[in-house]
């Protein structure tokens, strides 16, 4: 009975990688005529919802949306942030952010990828957490996209933590960013899709319903770079007792 779960599992992992052969070249594809130009990037970004969605459709995944009384205003900024523990966080997002453009901050690997890579760089900002000057100079690309108009996602783990990690400590860049701009935080907490779709293992998951709160957005408006520590800590609490939550209500 193990060995036939399991080969479902892996077949059903094996659909993930078959349909985006597909869904990259026509969504992502579809996209590259408006990454040229900065005032076509909302183009681009539908595009890029369009990729998200169908990939939580065909994998089989729904979110319940649990959020505060308070509307995501399409004329303000944000730096969007929330925990990260799948690849499927990033469909999760942009599905979110259904009329607010925005760009990640991601690791700069997946811009090696055939194609995609192309569209991610063009469309993101990259940072190779190796490379001390690449982290300086993602500063810089997050102001430039700042300043154009965008919102900014940052996963403040710094990328997917190990799978004995319930939540990782935060990264300080976020904050740094959101009370250097003076850009209110908007964070989610993601819960189940640990389990239902894990980086760590190809032999685990399952589709199913993925339960995500979108907390009140936290002013920076008031803050100096002197608060920054605060700020982190109050995010990741804000997090942490959110999923920890979500793990009582199983």
């Amino acid at each position: 009975m193990k060995i036939i779960r399991i080969s479902l599992i892996l077949l059903w992992r094996t659909w993930f990688f078959f349909i985006n052969i597909f869904l990259i070249p026509l969504w992502a594809g579809a996209s590259i005529p408006f990454l040229f130009k900065k005032k076509h990037y909302p183009i681009a970004y539908w595009f890029h919802q369009m990729w998200a969605r169908s990939n939580l459709f065909l994998m089989g995944f729904w979110y319940v949306l649990e959020k505060e009384k308070e509307i995501i205003d399409k004329n303000q900024q944000y730096i969007i942030i929330s925990n990260h523990s799948s690849i499927m966080d990033i469909m999760l997002i942009y599905s979110l952010m259904k009329n607010h453009p925005f760009v990640f901050v991601g690791k700069a690997e997946l811009a090696k990828l055939p194609f995609f890579g192309f569209v991610y760089k063009k469309s993101n900002i990259l940072i190779d957490r190796k490379n001390l000057s690449s982290c300086i100079q993602v500063f810089k690309k997050i102001e430039d996209k700042v300043d154009s108009g965008k919102s900014v996602c940052i996963f403040p783990e710094g990328g997917v933590p190990n799978s004995y990690i319930f939540l990782d400590h935060f990264k300080s860049g976020a904050f740094f960013t959101a009370i250097f701009k003076k850009i209110p935080i908007l964070p989610f907490t993601i819960a189940d899709i640990k389990t239902k779709f894990p980086s760590f293992s190809t032999i685990k998951g399952s589709p199913g319903k993925i339960r995500i709160k979108q907390h009140h957005s936290i002013s920076t408006k008031n803050l100096s770079l002197k608060d920054k520590n605060s700020l982190k800590e109050k995010c990741f609490n804000l997090i942490k007792c959110q999923l920890e939550k979500f793990e009582r209500e199983k």
